[in-house]
């Protein structure tokens, strides 16, 4: 009597356990959950001129049975443009990275305004991928108009990744990417020349590079001093290569304390020794300072020397007529006096005599500190 008793008080527990029972195996199977999985670009930084490209790494990070992604990104194309993976076959955008294969498991593979679609699976003779690794490969080449921040970004509603069994894979975590296009950047100074009484036309030349490595010359500018002898020199972020004569002869300097460029100035007048310094530029102005310009460098040979003397001296009493100027290429007089000045006239007052000798003399010795 006790067990019947027990048995009609259990029997409608049991049958509320078979009906649920019942109800979660007829429900759809869940989205997998791993909370740590991530879809993740690399760098997710960038700060580069207007025709340079970069390339960004599309990473999976921490996932489990990965056979399929299907992935939506978008980016920012009034001022990024995507480059062909290949340019010799039409739909080849991005490249492909390891974990998948490298044609024939690409399903969607192109970049279009503004909209990346890309669709890969696992070879299912490799099986399905767990771990981390690096789905694909995308190049971008500024195009950019004015200075900005340009953004690569997941759409997360429409972005997709699948396990083996063609169920999602839950992410928990998207982190997009921004490309910069930093604002021109402006280097200002007095450059003054020994034995002059104006300082215009001096040339102020200066190669912008990055602060971490690799080192490769971004940009570079040019300015002339005004007859007080101040200059301000704008270098655009656009790509363009320097001339050969202005580069460093080596890396910039090693410094944590510089975050974001360097620049490497150099300062020239003619018969005149030439300045050379590397200058941080962590904002969009950059004050140099004075610097004073020591004459007697007429064979340009970066120092001032007997060979010098002796050039002097041998035009030593000639003189043209007044007025008259000192050449200089990088920043020509316009329009120009009727009369060149003497070659070996350091001051420009249109004659070689004891002024230039002894202002040559004085310096004997003294080098450039310039490649």
């Amino acid at each position: 009597m006790i067990i019947v008793s027990l048995s009609k008080r259990l029997y409608p527990a049991i049958i509320t356990l078979c009906l649920a029972l019942v109800i979660m195996i007829g429900l759809p199977a869940p989205a997998r959950s791993t909370s740590t999985t991530g879809l993740r670009f690399e760098p997710t930084t960038v700060e580069m001129a207007v025709g340079e490209t970069v390339t960004l790494a599309l990473w999976v990070d921490r996932v489990e049975n990965l056979h399929r992604v299907e992935l939506h990104v978008d980016y920012d194309w009034a001022g990024l443009e995507v480059q062909d993976a290949n340019p010799d076959r039409a739909g080849v955008q991005i490249e492909t990275g390891p974990i998948f294969c490298c044609t024939a498991c690409i399903a969607r593979n192109e970049a279009t305004g503004g909209q990346i679609r890309f669709i890969a699976q696992r070879d299912y003779a490799d099986g399905p991928f767990s771990g981390s690794g690096i789905v694909a490969y995308v190049t971008f080449l500024a195009t950019a108009t004015q200075w900005d921040t340009y953004t690569i970004s997941f759409d997360r509603a429409m972005t997709l990744i699948l396990d083996s069994e063609g169920d999602p894979i839950t992410v928990a975590q998207f982190t997009d990417a921004a490309i910069v296009i930093p604002p021109p950047v402006t280097l200002t100074g007095w450059l003054t020349r020994e034995g002059w009484s104006s300082d215009g036309r001096s040339t102020a030349n200066a190669v912008l590079y990055p602060a971490a490595p690799p080192y490769e010359p971004i940009s570079w500018g040019r300015a002339c001093t005004d007859e007080r002898g101040d200059f301000a020199l704008e270098i655009a972020p656009r790509l363009q290569p320097p001339p050969a004569d202005i580069l460093p002869s080596g890396n910039p300097p090693t410094s944590t304390a510089c975050a974001s460029r360097w620049a490497f100035a150099r300062l020239d007048f003619t018969n005149y020794l030439s300045e050379c310094y590397w200058k941080c530029i962590d904002g969009d102005v950059r004050h140099i300072g004075w610097h004073d310009l020591e004459g007697g460098d007429v064979n340009e040979d970066g120092c001032i020397n007997i060979l010098d003397i002796v050039q002097i001296i041998g035009e030593f009493g000639e003189a043209v007529e007044s007025p008259c100027y000192v050449p200089c290429a990088e920043c020509p007089l316009n329009p120009p006096p009727a009369n060149t000045a003497l070659a070996r006239d350091l001051n420009g007052d249109c004659r070689v005599n004891i002024f230039d000798l002894t202002q040559a003399a004085g310096n004997f010795g003294l080098c450039s500190n310039c490649p």
